[in-house]
């Protein structure tokens, strides 16, 4: 059944070839539609959606130089902008898995894939509009923010035994779980689930008892879902968010890892990585998935000055770890930092940050003469005593003074931040990452229960050890602790798992050095 009301229709078309534009332009009013507007790029369709609404928008997914489709649709939902009437049909030539693994994360509500000709795109609209026009009154109080309006249309819909029962169900059970109507979100899902067996209605039942707190079976629901679907997205971010519950961070990072290999263009996913290797002591997992963070994220409403500075601060870390990966690194962390100004506001603590990072990573080049040049750069425009300035950047100088093997200095600098923020709970959670045990509350309590088990941790005690004797000689008090740490890590770290690589590298070295291979694993 045509729909029809196309007159009375308002839609954006957003592509950067005119041809094509004027294309869709033509078979939109040869559907009737009488309001078009049109756009070139990414930066034109966000302010002209902020200056009205429109009942559609069709985008194109590459509009040349700014944001593409995926960064134009992610903008309008991170900001509220896309009101819930408004359809996006997102069109593209490319069909690449990870290009629509990304795009989907924000639900465009159709996808399009070129060459589209009259006929296909009023079958996709006819479709798309009449379930629009059935909904509409849920979408308004969806906008409206009237939950318990929107919770009621939505049964009354249910109820009448509605064509468009399946995408109301999908809607009333996120409302439930938004409102902590728990019971009734598990008897919803339960019902969908005796009929068929749809991804979304699994993925709520899990999160519901992530929130009535029975982790485990959402956990084991979750993995049950990903074994059946290993594309449904939704399963690895819930069951991430079960990880982080659970307080399992070794398993975070391994469904994290997981996700990203999947769908590798997901900045959001690259920067939770990122994060989560970072607090696994995992920097190898953690640079690379800055970098990726940062490249992701140019034209993206959720790029940010940390992305930038924390893929550098990674890289020069690596320095002390993998020398090979860290030069290499390295390179792209100077040339990023180079980059800052141009994407961000620079104020004094901002390039004062960017020049503490950039000596920290010159440092661990050898570039000793010119990391010591920018150190005094900085020393001499914020003072060597720069306790007005942010606990980050006192940090950051912090380490660049240990990159430069200035211990004496670092470490009264260090004392005194430890003094100012003593009573300072959060900043003494960043002060920890600088020391060997932590004066934090939380990194206190968390030790015991945490640390033991980062199989990163573990591992960079291996390569520690080995560094020692590399250089000093062989020591049978730490093969013994090598080849014990080894085979603890052996007995958790799965092929699929993000530090497997660097577990057979380091039973490589151990190899070369000659110790004893008994209880490794894979070693002989």
């Amino acid at each position: 059944m045509a729909y029809d009301g196309y007159s009375q229709l308002k839609v954006l078309v957003i592509d950067d070839f005119d041809n094509f534009r004027m294309t869709i332009c033509r078979m939109l009013q040869e559907l009737g539609v009488e309001d078009v507007e049109t756009a070139v790029n990414g930066a034109q369709a966000v302010r002209f959606s902020r200056r009205r609404s429109f009942d559609m928008i069709l985008c194109d997914y590459n509009l040349g130089s700014g944001k593409n489709g995926q960064q134009v649709l992610e903008e309008l939902r991170v900001n509220k902008i896309l009101k819930h009437r408004c359809l996006f049909v997102l069109i593209s030539a490319e069909t690449s898995r990870s290009m629509i693994m990304a795009t989907y994360d924000y639900e465009p509500d159709a996808y399009l894939t070129k060459p589209i000709t009259s006929n296909i795109l009023r079958q996709r609209l006819d479709r798309l509009l009449r379930q629009r026009q059935e909904l509409l009154p849920i979408y308004d109080a969806l906008d409206e923010d009237a939950l318990d309006k929107a919770i009621n249309l939505c049964r009354t819909c249910i109820d009448s035994d509605s064509r468009y029962t399946s995408q109301c169900q999908k809607l009333l059970g996120n409302l439930y779980l938004q409102t902590g109507a728990h019971a009734e979100a598990e008897t919803l899902y339960r019902k969908v689930l005796e009929v068929r067996a749809l991804d979304w209605a699994q993925v709520g039942l899990a999160k519901v008892k992530q929130a009535q707190g029975e982790f485990q079976m959402a956990d084991k629901w979750l993995r049950e879902i990903i074994v059946n679907n290993p594309l449904c997205m939704q399963a690895y971010d819930v069951l991430a968010e079960n990880c982080k519950k659970l307080g399992d961070d070794d398993q975070l990072q391994t469904v994290l890892h997981r996700a990203v290999e999947i769908s590798p263009m997901s900045l959001v996913r690259q920067l939770h990585l990122a994060q989560t290797a970072v607090d696994n002591n995992d920097l190898i997992t953690a640079a690379n998935a800055w970098r990726r963070a940062v490249r992701l994220g140019q034209f993206s409403c959720r790029d940010n000055l940390e992305n930038h500075l924390n893929f550098a601060r990674t890289a020069a870390a690596l320095f002390n770890e993998d020398v090979q990966l860290a030069q290499d690194l390295s390179r792209d962390a100077l040339r990023v930092l180079s980059e800052i100004p141009q994407r961000f506001e620079m104020t004094s603590e901002v390039e004062a940050q960017a020049l503490l990072v950039e000596s920290q990573v010159l440092a661990g080049q050898g570039q000793k003469s010119k990391a010591e040049e920018i150190l005094r750069e900085v020393e001499s425009t914020v003072g060597e005593e720069p306790a007005g300035l942010s606990i980050d950047t006192q940090l950051d100088q912090v380490v660049a003074l240990k990159a430069l093997k200035k211990d004496i200095p670092a470490k009264k600098r260090l004392d005194d931040i430890i003094e100012r923020y003593r009573e300072d709970e959060k900043a003494l959670v960043k002060i920890d990452r600088l020391l060997e045990e932590p004066l934090s509350e939380h990194n206190r309590k968390q030790a015991k229960r945490l640390f033991p088990n980062h199989l990163g941790v573990h591992l960079n005690l291996v390569q520690a050890l080995l560094g020692e004797m590399e250089e000093f000689g062989r020591d049978e008090g730490y093969m013994d602790l090598c080849l014990a740490t080894l085979k603890k890590v052996g007995c958790r770290v799965t092929t699929g798992h993000a530090q497997y690589k660097r577990y057979l590298q380091l039973q490589d070295k151990v190899k070369n050095l000659g110790l004893k291979q008994e209880g490794t694993r894979d070693v002989e």
